[in-house]
């Protein structure tokens, strides 16, 4: 990923697009995007062959905003990113298409994790610090998000589509189980 980026950073500086002193931003820009194609490919090919188009819809449309405004588990490459992207979206996947569980009892573990989730807090990411002000705006979407993820619980619990609401129970577990992983991982960083 990283050779391609160069390549087409070098390629528009080359053509005169950008100067040179824009070589780093473009350089990150384009590895970020090809990074980001890579795993959305990866993602809807695992959607595809399970025939869950949707359920991998459902799954961006609660997990993305959660963990790009709390934060959680990164882990130290891309490809290990990428990898246990792959292989916890296709789990939960598989969990949602072979397991059957209540509705009610869906919801009230949602609604728990929900709590959690928000009592837990985000994880501030250590190579980027976050200031009070970013951290206002990051809990406030937050809130947005778990308020938006709420009404489509109720909506699934009212029409009795267990599962997308078992989905979204599921993506709330991962949320919170990355969550308090990055914390132990943060504390454990301190402490030594």
């Amino acid at each position: 990923m990283e050779r391609l980026s160069i390549a087409f950073t070098n390629y528009i500086i080359h053509k005169k697009v950008i100067s040179k002193e824009n070589y780093e931003a473009y350089q990150y820009g384009f590895l970020t995007f090809f990074e980001l194609i890579l795993n959305l490919i990866c993602s809807v090919c695992i959607a595809v062959l399970l025939h869950m188009e949707l359920e991998c819809l459902l799954f961006f449309v609660f997990f993305i905003p959660l963990r790009s405004y709390n934060g959680g588990l990164h882990l130290k490459s891309y490809y290990s990113c990428l990898i246990f992207s792959c292989m916890t979206m296709t789990f939960i996947l598989l969990i949602v298409k072979y397991f059957q569980v209540s509705t009610s009892v869906s919801f009230c573990l949602y609604v728990i994790l929900l709590l959690l989730i928000k009592f837990t807090g985000a994880v501030n990411h250590p190579n980027r610090p976050v200031t009070a002000e970013e951290n206002l705006s990051f809990n406030q979407k937050t809130n947005l998000t778990l308020l938006f993820s709420l009404l489509f619980a109720f909506c699934f619990l009212i029409f009795n589509l267990e599962r997308y609401l078992l989905l979204e129970m599921l993506i709330f577990l991962l949320v919170f189980s990355t969550l308090v992983i990055s914390k132990l991982k943060q504390r454990v960083v301190e402490n030594h």
